[in-house]
């Protein structure tokens, strides 16, 4: 085990410091939780969770934090400033222990990156590390939940303000026996952390907090408990923390308990799965057969892409829901929605066409270059896309209501046949109060519709790995794909969403603001693109390309 020193920045491997810290409530309480917050900065980086990676750390402080019951644990709340901008601080939670003898010797070895730093206690020497790694910390996050329990905020600057509480679901029923449910911490999520409880139940722990109620805990328990949606992982309780001083602002989620949901995979590797099966059986076609009968090679996946309209059409009636909540009653457009609408994609349209006419000249790419300079010709043509937004009559243009936000196949599970839609917590470089605002349900159909170009995109490169010769004749298949699974999908949404025809806009209304959400989306993935994978560029390009023009711009 060869965890950080507090003393000193060079490591030594199997040194220890003398702290006279008898608990972790002493350290986080006394003068050495400055030596704590210094080794922060370094070890934040090193964490998956951490969202600020590539910025610089200006400082770390420990804020309040919450010890939990007969541990030697607290969960941190911890304030990360930036040296590189004047931007508002970011705020994370940090679940720490301290862990003495063999039993640190055995996190040391199964998760060394956990570990913040080595010590010697009155205890003997010492580890201060995440406390997820904790079998005991894991189980006591659980009972907190199944206790309905409410725990002491302790700060360094005062008196306390604020409480945590624990909160089960009324559908969270108390069957399982007495015997603690193993627990593990998952391997999956990168933002967030999840500690999985046999094969029952996931807590999903929150790590870059805000202000207010997550939306993916919001949405969860609204779909649960109100609107009885059968297509989610149930959810079963929270944890959150409340303010004491002004009771009527709303909690800060910290952690949310669901259902486990017995699956086999996710939508986005199911659909590749597909993919590979259609692109060898379309390789290997006799040539009499036209990319117009696709629907010969491709009927499992027309057949789940209508399966998948139908379920999405069905959240969306779900989020419909009549309710007293003002967070969740539908809403009519107004023309202002409409503008505001019609300005955020015409400012993205700016952000994405500047930073594509910057590279242009060093993409190397002659086809993928030629697409670009397309896309730049059309600016035009796009601001009158979003323009044709605000121009949509409000009684027209369907109802506002809560969404997925962030949905594509990467978001649902494929279980016994059927889908799982998982993930409410809406783009996570949006703020709270972004995520949370009500919107038409034509943005989720436009994230899925762009996920399916982008699995068929994905699909064949890797098809073409194995058989690079086939490019050429498989390049039309993966268009021909992508236009019968969209349809498929869009044609089962409108007809089910039909049950409540104000949802959706009204023709012709309806398509204007489709392309005008499906632009935004490519325009959303053009910047990624640029910024992360530019030999993906032209995926969005193409996207963007093949929306027709609004009926403002071909007049």
């Amino acid at each position: 085990m060869h965890p950080t020193n507090l003393e000193g920045r060079v490591n030594k491997p199997g040194t220890t410091i003398d702290l006279a810290a008898a608990s972790l409530h002493d350290l986080l309480a006394g003068h050495s939780v400055a030596l704590v917050e210094e080794r922060l900065r370094a070890y934040l980086v090193r964490q998956r969770w951490f969202g600020a990676k590539a910025r610089m750390i200006g400082g770390v402080r420990v804020l309040p934090w919450v010890e939990l019951p007969a541990l030697p644990a607290a969960l941190v709340f911890l304030e990360v400033t930036y040296a590189d901008s004047g931007d508002p601080p970011d705020t994370y939670q940090l679940p720490l222990a301290f862990t003495t003898h063999a039993a640190a010797d055995t996190i040391g070895a199964i998760a060394p990156a956990s570990i913040l730093a080595t010590l010697n206690t009155p205890d003997g020497p010492t580890i201060l590390h995440d406390a997820t790694a904790r079998e005991d910390v894991r189980q006591t996050l659980l009972a907190l939940i199944e206790s309905n329990s409410i725990l002491t905020v302790t700060s360094n600057l005062g008196p306390g303000s604020s409480s945590l509480s624990a909160r089960r679901s009324p559908v969270f029923t108390a069957d399982r026996t007495a015997i603690p449910l193993p627990a593990r911490v998952g391997s999956a999520e990168q933002s967030n952390t999840s500690i999985v409880y046999g094969d029952k139940f996931i807590l999903k722990l929150f790590r870059r907090l805000q202000p207010g109620e997550n939306p993916d805990t919001e949405v969860s328990r609204f779909l649960t408990e109100v609107a009885h949606f059968p297509n989610i992982p149930p959810f079963l309780g929270d944890i959150r923390l409340s303010s004491l001083a002004t009771p009527s602002a709303p909690p800060t989620t910290l952690a949310m308990l669901q259902g486990l949901v017995a699956n086999d995979g996710d939508g986005w590797q199911h659909t590749l799965a597909e993919l590979a099966r259609f692109y060898q059986s379309v390789a290997t076609l006799h040539p009499a057969l036209q990319i117009a009968e696709v629907r010969i090679p491709a009927g499992t996946s027309l057949s789940a892409a209508a399966l998948l309209g139908r379920r999405t059409a069905e959240l969306h009636l779900a989020l419909a829901t009549p309710t007293d909540d003002a967070a969740f009653a539908p809403e009519l457009h107004t023309a202002a929605d409409l503008g505001a609408d019609a300005a955020r994609i015409a400012a993205q349209i700016t952000v994405a066409l500047d930073a594509l006419a910057r590279v242009v000249p060093t993409l190397a790419d002659p086809a993928t270059a030629a697409s670009a300079e397309r896309v730049l010709s059309r600016r035009g043509q796009l601001l009158a896309t979003a323009a044709a937004v605000a121009q949509i009559p409000p009684t027209d243009s369907g109802l506002r209501i809560r969404i997925h936000g962030d949905y594509h196949l990467g978001q649902l599970l494929c279980a016994h046949g059927d889908y799982i839609i998982l993930d409410f917590e809406g783009e996570p470089a949006r703020s709270l109060a972004e995520r949370r605002t009500k919107q038409s349900p034509l943005r989720d159909v436009a994230g899925m519709l762009r996920s399916f170009s982008y699995a068929a995109h994905a699909g064949l490169d890797a098809f073409l790995q194995v058989n690079p010769s086939a490019h050429a004749a498989l390049q039309p298949w993966a268009q021909a794909w992508t236009n019968a699974v969209s349809t498929e999908f869009l044609t089962a949404w409108r007809a089910t969403l039909a049950a409540n025809p104000r949802l959706s806009p009204q023709p012709p209304h309806a398509d204007s603001l489709l392309h005008a959400c499906l632009l935004e989306k490519a325009l959303y993935e053009l910047l990624y693109e640029l910024n992360n994978r530019p030999t993906w560029l032209p995926i969005p390009l193409a996207g963007i390309l093949a929306l027709p023009p609004s009926k403002a711009a071909s007049s």
